[in-house]
């Protein structure tokens, strides 16, 4: 069975001991949101090679966003977790603050490229 990409991302990360969630993180009416939590979609997904008329190379970027009620100064270390798992770090950035859940954000790029 193959590994789809957003299982090798939750493998990836899951190290790290943080909630995470793929597209938007939701909770139940009335919970709160935890202080520190990971939200990661993928952004693109394209073959980059052909042979025989069949794709056998694929390359599928993801973004991994981790918030944080503190700051952005002291966060697990997600470019390690993620390039341990064979992704590559291809940027980031650092997210707008947000006023209604007091949450700092950075966000990170990472290419992941398979062999099919």
């Amino acid at each position: 069975m193959t590994t789809t990409i957003w299982e090798r991302v939750e493998t990836a990360l899951t190290p790290l001991g943080l909630p995470m969630s793929a597209s938007a993180y939701i909770v139940a009416s009335g919970a709160t949101i935890p202080d520190t939590y990971i939200v990661y979609f993928v952004f693109s997904i394209n073959p980059e090679l052909h042979a025989d008329d069949k794709e056998v190379l694929r390359s599928e970027a993801v973004q991994v966003s981790i918030y944080n009620r503190t700051g952005n100064a002291s966060l697990p270390d997600v470019i390690g977790a993620m390039i341990t798992a064979g992704f590559m770090f291809i940027g980031g950035r650092e997210l707008d603050y947000d006023t209604d859940t007091r949450h700092f954000g950075i966000a990170f790029d990472f290419e992941y490229l398979e062999e099919l």
